[in-house]
């Protein structure tokens, strides 16, 4: 009895099938990114900055930037508009730090799940569904057609901003 039970229990892993073990996660290390990319990154975020904070959204003057600062080794930021010292919520918007590191954390996902339909369509439920899809009405216009899938916002407007 105790070797048909013994080898029992050695068949038993055979039998459970294997799991696979994937975190979901919005976000990747900074130092998966590129630095040319951190650098396109932050150019992208603080222009999202200018055009949600300038005077040029219809209806709304938010009067400009007041802090616009993106770190292209850290890809730490910080937008504050001077209308009442408001902060953006920048993961709304896909051409942001936390848009753009949405984007490649799903883009990850699914190359290393791309054998797994399954997985593959974990990553689309649990990642990019939280990823920023708003664009500002600069963006759209520039990227018209390229991208159908993001909401637009208005937006617009000039004000300054810099890199560290």
């Amino acid at each position: 009895f105790s070797a048909l039970l013994l080898s029992s229990l050695l068949l038993l892993p055979a039998l459970v099938p294997l799991v696979q073990s994937y975190d979901f996660s919005p976000t990747l290390p900074v130092s998966a990114v590129p630095d040319a990319q951190k650098s396109d990154w932050c150019d992208s975020h603080s222009s999202t900055c200018r055009s949600i904070c300038g005077t040029g959204m219809p209806g709304t003057d938010l009067l400009g930037v007041r802090i616009n600062v993106c770190s292209y080794k850290t890809l730490q930021y910080e937008c504050i508009c001077n209308k009442d010292n408001l902060r953006p919520k920048m993961e709304l918007f896909h051409y942001t730090v936390p848009g753009l590191m949405c984007e490649a954390a799903w883009k990850a996902c699914r190359q290393t799940n791309e054998n797994d339909p399954k997985m593959v369509g974990e990553c689309d439920d649990k990642i990019r569904k939280k990823c920023g899809h708003w664009r500002t009405k600069d963006q759209e216009t520039k990227n018209d057609g390229l991208y159908g899938f993001f909401k637009p916002i208005m937006g617009g407007g000039k004000a300054g901003g810099k890199r560290r």
